[in-house]
C-alpha cells in the first residue's frame, strides 16, 4: 500500500469499504472512510479536508484516526486522482456483484424488497432473494438492541446453512449513509476484491449523502 502524504490522493481498500459499510456506529474512524466514499473522485487528502471529516476533533486527534486506518489497510493513496466506477448503477453493479462470489451470483436489494441489481441468477429468483434479504433486513433492525448484546460474538452476516454448518447462501447488511441495503451472495463471499471497494464506492456516491 502506498504511504499516505498530503498532497495525495485517497481511495478506500476492499476492508475499508467493509469497516464503512458492515455497521452504522458513529466515529472519527468511519467518518473519514464514508468523507472518501461520498467523493465521485478520489479527494486531495489535505488538512481541511480532514477536519470536514472529522468535525469536532483536534488536529493530532484527526491524524491519530487517519494514521491508525492507513496502518489497518483501509485507505489507499496515490498521485492522481482516481474515479469511482463510470456509468448507471444498473449498468454497473451486476459485474461488481458477480465478483464478489464464488459461484458468480448475488442479488443487491433495498429494505423494502426491490431488487437494485442481479448477477448469475435468472430474475425470478433474484426477485425472490431480494424478498428474502429485505426480510431479514427487517429483522435485523427490529432486534438491533437484543443483537447488540451478543457484543464480540456479533457477527455481520446472516447464512442460510446446512446440516455441517455450511452456508451456500449468506444474507449481508449494507448501511450506506441512512439507506439500508441487502446483499445476498451464493456460496463463499469474495469482499476482499477491489470489486467490493467500487461497488460500496458507486453506491454511496448515489445514496450516500441521502
Amino acid at each position: 500500500m502506498l504511504e499516505i502524504v498530503p498532497g495525495s490522493y485517497l481511495t478506500v481498500t476492499p476492508y475499508g469499504a467493509w469497516r464503512a459499510v458492515s455497521r452504522s456506529d458513529p466515529g472519527m474512524d468511519r467518518g473519514i472512510l464514508l468523507g472518501v466514499l461520498q467523493e465521485a473522485m478520489s479527494p486531495l487528502l489535505s488538512m481541511e479536508a480532514l477536519r470536514a471529516w472529522t468535525p469536532g476533533a483536534t488536529r493530532d486527534e484527526a491524524f491519530e484516526v487517519l494514521l491508525k486506518l492507513q496502518e489497518e489497510a483501509c485507505l489507499e493513496a496515490w498521485p492522481s486522482p482516481r474515479m469511482a466506477p463510470i456509468g448507471t448503477l444498473e449498468s454497473t453493479l451486476p459485474g461488481l456483484l458477480a465478483a464478489l462470489s464464488d459461484t458468480g451470483q448475488a442479488v443487491l436489494a433495498d429494505r423494502m424488497g426491490f431488487c437494485l441489481a442481479i448477477a448469475g441468477y435468472p430474475s425470478d429468483t433474484g426477485e425472490a432473494l431480494a424478498a428474502v434479504g429485505a426480510d431479514i433486513l427487517s429483522v435485523a433492525e427490529r432486534q438491533a438492541q437484543a443483537l447488540s448484546r451478543l457484543g464480540e460474538h456479533l457477527l455481520d452476516g446472516w447464512g442460510n446453512v446446512d446440516a455441517a454448518g455450511i452456508s451456500g447462501l449468506s444474507f449481508w447488511p449494507i448501511h450506506i449513509g441512512r439507506t439500508r441495503l441487502a446483499l445476498t451472495v451464493s456460496g463463499r463471499p469474495r469482499f476482499n476484491q477491489r470489486a467490493f471497494a467500487e461497488l460500496v464506492w458507486a453506491l454511496y456516491v448515489r445514496y450516500g449523502k441521502v
